[in-house]
């Protein structure tokens, strides 16, 4: 389902639109995924203003950060908030609604953890591409990836500081089964911490640590 809905309503990245993610406005730029649209954005976004799982001051990492609506949620909160993406298209976009929602946040591009080599940080938050495949172009790869799920897996430990998590959300209509093998192959412990029942799909997201 969820790719037919990229496929129908594509056209909508064609063209500039304004959309508010739990009350944040948010320019969303040609050919950057829209956390509305899919909802799996808006879900996340949701689940920063729980203080168990953000803290007022912690070190973020908004993972393939598309319009920036997480790292701008984080940064609203009082966090420090780094952001990556590797769509050229998407930096540009989480930079203009860092402005637009007057927040500090360090937005870099490039590929999963590479912009920030040697980093930690308390909460790494990640809304992954659902399907297997080689992208097609920079808005594809918000959807495909052919190896991103034992990538993260295999690397975000290197990323959390002590007592850290991260937040991962997943979707029944894509290859989450694959992401959280590829989890528990590491070594991580995961936990899901909300889950909402769009009755096309269910979506979940999960509290990921180290053992």
């Amino acid at each position: 389902l969820r790719v037919k809905l990229h496929l129908v309503d594509r056209r909508k990245y064609r063209s500039i639109v304004v959309e508010h993610v739990a009350g944040i406005p948010l320019v969303v730029l040609p050919d950057v995924f829209n956390p509305k649209l899919l909802r799996s954005g808006e879900l996340l976004v949701l689940q920063l203003a729980r203080a168990e799982l953000l803290t007022p001051g912690a070190r973020v990492l908004d993972l393939g950060s598309g319009s920036g609506a997480v790292g701008v949620a984080a940064a609203r909160r009082g966090c420090r908030v780094t952001a990556v993406d590797i769509n050229p298209s998407a930096v540009r976009c989480t930079r203009i609604n860092a402005l637009l929602n007057q927040v500090d946040m360090d937005v870099r591009e490039g590929d999963l953890f590479a912009p920030a080599a040697g980093e930690r940080f308390d909460v790494v938050v990640f809304n992954p591409p659902y399907y297997r495949g080689i992208p097609r172009d920079g808005l594809d790869h918000a959807w495909r990836s052919v190896d991103l799920a034992e990538r993260f897996a295999a690397q975000l430990n290197d990323h959390l500081a002590p007592g850290g998590h991260a937040l991962v959300v997943l979707s029944s209509d894509g290859d989450g089964d694959a992401f959280l093998a590829a989890l528990d192959r590491n070594g991580f412990q995961r936990e899901v911490v909300s889950t909402r029942d769009f009755t096309n799909e269910v979506m979940r997201v999960y509290r990921v640590r180290s053992c």
